[in-house]
């Protein structure tokens, strides 16, 4: 091989292309096929009736249940539709604070503002997650809950983040689109807080273009938000879950339903979520990390509260500063490895409209004059570790379609650079 370094003239390691960046589209096939056109060939794309009987939506919250082990889903048409149900099923509202991380994405920060809440913005650790420390710092007595983002794969030190939460009597919004299927010593994350929130849209680990989930092992959270979602009624197929007849009146509520197109697709990709996308990432994952750990002492990756409950789909390298985070990325990218997440999801700090706190009206809670009165600052000050360790990791993701030859380049890119390195 040529140890010279391709940012320094030498031959890059890879010159071909590598699969596209997808996860769950990667893998659509005939099984999405063949639901869908048995949902066009019936007619029937409401999930509550038509021509026939309609059952996709359903079988997905049925099987939705069995997969993550809870008591309670609702299907809903987006990741951000979960998270604004979250908020409704909770009784979030004016007055509270929610407590967000700073890497996040914006439907994190907007949701408890479309409740009237404060977003409270809390930094992160060298998990890429909520730092529990700085999370129990800024608990205050309006805390109503806390927002944990699984992101890209990982699954942080939740459990340091429910005992906080616990021990100050405050929910837990597990938001788990950037994570769907990874698990925390055994127990599939979305069932490990209040309240679960998954993503379907195109970019995610299972997609039906665009979709979402809603978990909750509460009864009560879930018929609030099982009413919000659907105008403030309760359909038979959701009063169905509860163990009894619905305990709560009707209330003004938005309209997030998920069709039975969307349904289909998207009870097809659960069905082949652990074989078809999350096996082969986990293989690839653990197979480059274990190389790497032998070809290059010293090398350090992403920390994690469950290293075998990670997704793997993205492999996160921690350089440890700024500086060699910078050039190690720059160096592996010339050597042909595609270097970064898929993921848009940033330190939303630095967002022009998040420093502004604009919202929809500037009259409303929680930042108008008819809210609570607060004025919270949101500058990356706020959080001063949160720029540092994204800077400091380097991130190669892994997708199903990536072929052992693709991860073996990767490997290989990895350890010249790394050498390289070292041995300057």
């Amino acid at each position: 091989m040529n140890r010279t370094l391709a940012i320094n003239g030498g031959n890059p390691l890879r010159r071909g292309p590598f699969p596209a960046g997808f996860w769950g589209a990667s893998v659509v096939g005939s099984e999405e096929l063949a639901l869908v056109t048995e949902v066009v060939r019936s007619r029937c794309l409401f999930r509550a009736y038509g021509d026939g009987t309609p059952h996709m939506v359903d079988d997905l919250e049925r099987e939705g249940r069995a997969f993550f082990g809870v008591k309670h889903a609702l299907a809903v048409t987006s990741g951000s539709a979960a998270l604004f149900c979250a908020m409704a099923g909770l009784e979030i509202g004016p007055g509270d604070e929610v407590i967000v991380p700073s890497l996040m994405w914006l439907s994190d920060f907007n949701a408890p503002i479309l409740a009237g809440a404060t977003p409270v913005v809390a930094d992160i650790d060298r998990t890429l997650c909520l730092d529990p420390v700085d999370v129990e710092r800024k608990i205050t007595p309006r805390t109503k809950a806390i927002v944990c983002v699984h992101f890209m794969g990982g699954v942080g030190h939740i459990d340091r983040i429910i005992d906080v939460a616990r021990r100050h009597g405050v929910a837990v919004i597990e938001d788990c689109a950037q994570a769907c299927g990874a698990s925390f010593r055994g127990q599939r994350i979305g069932s490990l807080g209040t309240v679960g929130c998954f993503s379907f849209q195109h970019n995610k680990i299972m997609t039906s273009g665009e979709g979402g989930m809603l978990v909750t092992g509460d009864s009560r959270v879930f018929e609030r938000a099982a009413r919000f979602h659907d105008l403030g009624g309760l359909r038979p197929a959701l009063a169905a879950q509860l163990d009894g007849p619905p305990r709560l009146e009707a209330f003004a509520g938005s309209q997030f339903r998920m069709s039975e197109l969307t349904g289909a697709v998207a009870l097809a990709q659960l069905r082949k979520l652990d074989n078809a996308v999350l096996e082969p990432c986990r293989r690839h994952h653990r197979r480059l990390r274990a190389a790497l750990r032998e070809a290059c002492p010293g090398l350090c990756f992403r920390d994690s509260g469950d290293p075998e409950g990670d997704a793997g789909i993205g492999l996160y390298l921690d350089l440890k500063t700024p500086a060699r985070g910078t050039w190690f990325a720059k160096a592996l990218a010339a050597e042909g490895i595609p270097v970064g997440g898929t993921t848009r999801a940033c330190n939303l700090l630095h967002s022009d409209y998040v420093q502004a706190r604009r919202q929809a009206h500037p009259a409303m809670p929680p930042f108008g004059p008819r809210g609570d009165g607060s004025t919270p600052e949101y500058r990356p000050e706020c959080c001063p570790h949160t720029d540092p360790i994204i800077a400091s990791m380097v991130a190669v993701m892994i997708t199903p379609s990536l072929s052992d030859r693709d991860a073996d380049d990767i490997r290989e890119a990895i350890v010249k650079v790394w050498t390289a390195q070292e041995t300057d």
